[in-house]
């Protein structure tokens, strides 16, 4: 017999937040060993050459899923990372006077 923990399970369990380096802030939504599946937004910038002049900006938003790696998540602190999502274009805020 082998004392051997297995620390895979501890490290973004499901239903936590995480930060990735290519989809952002992610939630965790099932695991898989070292494996975890996540759920991401993905913004698709809209043409607005059909549109009237009142539109300035339109976009299309979907959830979307993949598998990555642990390894590949950092555990979401989003104090320290709302400067990060907000150049990445993910989180928009602004300031009341």
């Amino acid at each position: 017999m082998s004392n051997v923990v297995d620390l895979a399970g501890f490290q973004c369990p499901v239903g936590s937040m995480a930060m990735h380096s290519v989809y952002g802030l992610v939630e965790v939504f099932s695991q898989d060993g070292w494996m975890r599946g996540v759920v991401y937004e993905h913004h698709e910038e809209l043409s607005l050459a059909h549109e009237n002049d009142d539109v300035v900006f339109a976009e299309h938003i979907e959830m979307r899923e993949a598998w990555v790696h642990v390894r590949e998540l950092t555990e979401a602190d989003l104090a320290k990372d709302i400067e990060s999502l907000r150049k990445r274009g993910q989180f928009f805020f602004n300031p009341v006077d």
